[in-house]
């Protein structure tokens, strides 16, 4: 057959996680496989010898592997889950082609784990409480929570009020973890210095200014904790191998959270910063959408010899480049119709990466001497048997004539001109391109076309055409109305102008809220993981007190009432004809249950038509990462409301 089946969705294997060895002559992953009859992901640790790659582990827990320096022993976390009980995390260590062990097990995750560069102690994230006995907390057993931070609970993570994510160090020979920061604040990332003996972290640095971080350095002989840097906002460090630089993914806020993240040098002798001019206005992170990535424990940044290594997003590509300090950037892998989506680099420059493309999920890639090539095709009899196919990438022109990219993926059955469906993508800081969405393919093998492209505020361009601050369903509704009109008019006879839907989630969600409030040349939409008022999403959602003002360009919502309500769907809902399926996670600490029950019940009082679909212990990335069967589920209800108001004649 051609096309796919949401079933086929337990077909895929997801490979990710790369983590080199230190002379780069090796590498270990995770695969990652989706088991139907238990309803989990099952991922062990694979290792690439050079010649052949093979798994390490049996798992069915496995993740984020890493080498030790001297290539003696490989660390990994293991997840150990069962229905009614706790999960336990154990940190275990192994010699190639010997059984692994635990240097400890307890009942919290264990987080972006890192050798020192003496091989002598791993350090880690976790939410251990910093009072009280570590045990696991059965949060509905307790007669009161008592909270006194902001966020009480994360998407993702539940309730994390008073476990508050800090920096461990435990010795590689075995013993119990060391807190070595004890912060109410989380830590969100850290790197140790080539002599073992200082860590940078990063730190949050203000619970209602959320976004600015600090820069720290701790002192492991003398316990000397102190801030280097703040008003930051910072994803990823690496050190310098002389000891003397750390080198920064960051940002300054200036055009608040849809500032680029850039490269900067952090002077420890001198205690300068200094940003870099690439001379590139692009992110340097990975924004790139789909929902068939593996579990990772990524270092966007990585500092290895004379060379800093980033990703740069452009145009729904990711490119890996180099810096050298003093010299300048280069492009060392720039497709021009694929995604470089991780990468691990070996002492001698060797580079491990994942490479994906809009028909092909991830593979595992090696680069040497200036060239690439594949290792692995764990995926390749899927896609054949499929018979997947890439999209057509159209362009479209804005209002004021700034160009838009989009991609057209054709049915691949069924007679033109065929029902259509625009999606968008969540962020809105995110972009859609060259990423593998099994979606667009479920929906295409549906026979309905899918439309989808980076309307402003997508990720992927210019600092300018990312910031969309205060104005929501202005700018970027022309923009997606700009793509549905040039899809029509590029293929005409291809989509049927009279059968045309809309979909999105997340921030894509709120786009489809606000377009059928704005117009009714949509036959049916579906809004995913939604928000349909700002008002109320700023005190209940895990990010809304500084989200919502950020991009809203307001104050508190009970001084700009009017700017909270003009902004909101909700306020024009009466406008709403078109049909509506609504899907939401009971758990969705992101984009809160209340915004689809508001829709809903706005929609019902109406006598507007609504289906309403919600999900049980799912969360806000139940596409991405949800329980196999919920997220096969969710293709069935989506394809089939579609499929069904979509249809000819209707």
């Amino acid at each position: 057959m051609s096309g796919v089946s949401p079933e086929d969705l337990y077909r895929l294997v997801l490979v990710s996680s790369p983590s080199a060895s230190s002379s780069g002559s090796r590498t270990l992953f995770v695969v990652t496989r989706l088991n139907q009859q238990a309803n989990r992901y099952d991922s062990s640790v694979w290792l690439y010898d050079g010649s052949s790659y093979y798994p390490l582990t049996s798992g069915p827990g496995d993740t984020c592997p890493s080498w030790s320096p001297d290539e003696g022993l490989v660390a990994f976390v293991r997840a150990q889950r069962q229905e009614g009980a706790p999960p336990t995390f154990s940190l275990m260590v192994m010699r190639p082609g010997s059984e692994p062990y635990a240097l400890f097990s307890w009942g919290f995750n264990i987080a972006r784990p890192s050798w020192s560069p003496d091989s002598r102690y791993i350090a880690f994230l976790s939410r251990a409480p910093l009072e009280g006995q570590q045990e696991w907390k059965d949060y509905m057993k307790r007669e009161a929570l008592i909270i006194d931070r902001l966020p009480p609970f994360f998407n993702g993570e539940g309730l994390i009020f008073d476990r508050p994510r800090n920096l461990y160090v435990v010795d590689s020979r075995g013993g119990e973890p060391r807190r070595l920061t004890s912060h109410r604040l989380d830590v969100s990332d850290f790197a140790w210095s080539p002599d073992s003996r200082y860590i940078a972290y990063v730190r949050q640095q203000d619970e209602v200014k959320a976004y600015y971080d600090e820069l720290r350095l701790l002192d492991l002989r003398t316990g000397e904790d102190k801030v280097l840097l703040s008003d930051i906002s910072i994803a990823s460090l690496a050190w310098s191998p002389d000891g003397l630089s750390v080198a920064l993914l960051a940002h300054r806020l200036g055009r608040g959270l849809s500032s680029h993240y850039g490269l900067y040098i952090y002077d420890l002798g001198s205690g300068s910063l200094n940003k870099i001019d690439l001379g590139i206005d692009r992110n340097l992170l990975n924004g790139v959408n789909s929902e068939a990535r593996g579990p990772s424990c990524p270092r966007p940044l990585q500092w290895v010899g004379d060379l800093i290594y980033f990703l740069v997003h452009d145009a729904g590509r990711t490119h890996l480049y180099s810096y050298t300090p003093g010299k300048g950037a280069m492009a060392l892998l720039a497709p021009e119709d694929a995604v470089i989506d991780d990468f691990t680099v070996g002492g001698d420059g060797t580079i491990y990466y994942l490479q994906m493309d809009d028909a092909h999920p991830d593979e595992l890639y090696v680069m040497r001497k200036g060239a690439g090539s594949r290792i692995t095709g764990f995926n390749d009899q899927f896609v054949a048997e499929r018979g997947l196919k890439r999209a057509k990438k159209m362009r479209a022109r804005a209002k004021d004539g700034t160009e838009l990219d989009y991609w057209v993926l054709e049915p691949y059955s069924g007679q033109p001109p065929y029902p259509w469906v625009l999606y968008i993508h969540g962020g809105p800081k995110t972009s859609y391109g060259y990423g593998f969405m099994f979606t667009f393919h479920a929906l295409a093998s549906a026979g309905i076309a899918v439309v989808y492209g980076n309307p402003r505020g997508s990720d992927g361009y210019s600092e300018e055409f990312a910031d969309i601050r205060g104005k929501w369903g202005t700018v970027d509704y022309e923009d997606l109305m700009a793509i549905a009109d040039s899809a029509l008019e590029g293929l005409k006879g291809l989509l049927d102008p009279a059968r045309g839907g809309v979909a999105g989630g997340s921030y894509g969600g709120f786009m489809t809220n606000w377009i059928i409030t704005q117009t009714s040349r949509f036959r049916a939409a579906v809004t995913e993981r939604s928000c349909v008022e700002w008002y109320s999403d700023w005190g209940t959602s895990d990010i809304g007190w500084y989200f919502d003002e950020d991009q809203l360009g307001a104050e508190k919502p009970w001084t700009a009432t009017e700017r909270y309500t003009r902004a909101s769907p909700l306020t024009y809902i009466e406008n709403v004809r078109t049909p509506l399926l609504i899907m939401h996670s009971l758990e969705d600490y992101r984009c809160p249950l209340s915004q689809a029950l508001q829709l809903f019940t706005a929609l019902k009082v109406l006598g507007v038509e609504v289906r309403m679909a919600l999900f049980p212990g799912e969360n806000h990335d139940l596409t991405r990462s949800g329980r196999p069967r919920s997220r096969v589920e969710y293709l069935k209800i989506m394809t089939d409301w579609l499929k069904g108001h979509l249809a000819q004649g209707r």
